[in-house]
């Protein structure tokens, strides 16, 4: 399972064990035995996760493998939950369509900032070997 989400029991505080791997076949933590579509409403849930990360072994791992800088998490994000973005309702968002210039001061008052802000510096077109205003779009 990569989710699944079950009623809080306190006979069942974690999802496996270390002594799994000694006999994969008679488990002493099943997971399976957690599903039993039993019901969730008005019920403390708990979210069973499972994560991992992906090692490709390179010649720094021996003698052994550094595993500062690994970390492993995960992101719960919905899926076709809203009809559109709702971001788009807040105070400061910008929307723009096809059909509008995003360049106009009218329609995207940050487009004329270096106009009309002092203390922004007007720096000159950026040149390098032959590439000229690359810096300005």
């Amino acid at each position: 399972y990569q989710l699944a989400v079950t009623r809080r029991k306190e006979e069942e505080p974690s999802s496996t064990s270390i002594y799994n791997q000694n006999d994969p076949w008679t488990p002493t933590v099943a997971f399976a035995d957690f599903i039993n579509n039993e019901t969730i409403t008005n019920e403390d849930l708990v979210a069973w996760i499972t994560t991992g990360f992906l090692h490709i072994p390179h010649s720094e791992d021996i003698p052994n493998t550094v595993t500062v800088g690994n970390a492993v998490g995960f992101l719960l994000r919905p899926y076709n939950y809203y009809d559109l973005d709702p971001s788009i309702y807040s105070h400061d968002g910008v929307f723009f369509t096809s059909e509008q210039d995003f360049t106009a001061c009218e329609v995207n008052p940050v487009a004329c900032l270096p106009q009309t802000a002092s203390c922004l510096p007007n720096f000159p077109a950026f040149t390098y070997n032959g590439f000229q205003n690359t810096s300005r779009l």
